[in-house]
């Protein structure tokens, strides 16, 4: 437990001191640990987001390969005052650390894992991926005026995550991730047309805790431009 606390803390001073750009950010969280579903498994998700955007947002992910998963995102959003939009996202990433932990059939509790350190064991799991969403929101101010926001993201990230097992036999997993984006944003009105990009980073730390040998529970901060809570459930479909 003392680990757990440990890795939690020190996500979270990592990320509170580093300085976060203003930019629309994700409505989708990560809700993700970093280990790779395994070739021809399959997730399904399901998160509310508390944030600057409120959303509600369905995920699907698919190991295409033992390292290799990919994500589709689809949802709705609310800004307040708008439209309610909907929004999709895709994103596919790669496992390039393993802790790789073995299994013991000693000590108090069997199946408990075994921390001895090994010549190719890594200090955490770790994925590299590319992310893409779209978010087009629609404000009707009156019969006359309205307006339109849409803003696509591309970029990349890296995701960290270190899994600990209670006396429960349950795994409790930390995460963190970092990303790097390109926001494209086009705002419209009655008075005209504005379009902007930039290059946004965002943080994510959050964790991941088994509910059931096939579900897992999330709870996360993002801090990206829609900064808040993102809450959510995952579960094994195939």
């Amino acid at each position: 437990m003392k680990k757990i606390i440990l890795t939690v803390a020190m996500l979270a001073l990592v990320f509170s001191a580093q300085p976060v750009l203003a930019g629309s950010g994700s409505v989708f969280g990560t809700q993700s640990t970093a280990v790779a579903l395994g070739q021809g498994n399959a997730n399904g998700g399901i998160t509310l987001g508390l944030a600057d955007i409120t959303s509600f947002v369905g995920t699907f992910d698919y190991g295409m390969s033992k390292f290799t998963t990919f994500r589709m995102k689809l949802g709705f959003a609310d800004a307040g005052n708008t439209d309610l939009a909907i929004t999709l996202g895709a994103e596919v990433r790669w496992q390039v650390w393993s802790i790789a932990p073995s299994i013991s059939s000693k000590g108090k509790k069997a199946g408990k894992r075994n921390l001895s350190k090994k010549a190719n064991q890594k200090p955490f799991d770790l994925s590299i991926g590319v992310m893409t969403e779209y978010l087009s929101i629609d404000q009707k101010i009156n019969l006359l005026t309205s307006s339109s926001f849409s803003v696509f993201q591309f970029g990349g990230f890296l995701l960290g995550s270190h899994s600990f097992v209670t006396n429960g036999g349950k795994m409790i997993t930390p995460y963190g991730r970092f990303n790097v984006r390109l926001e494209d944003t086009n705002f419209e009105n009655t008075s005209g047309k504005i379009s902007n990009s930039d290059i946004e980073i965002g943080f994510t730390t959050g964790v991941s805790y088994q509910f059931t040998n096939t579900m897992n529970i999330y709870g996360e901060l993002q801090m990206d431009g829609n900064d808040g809570l993102f809450i959510g459930i995952d579960f094994k479909v195939m």
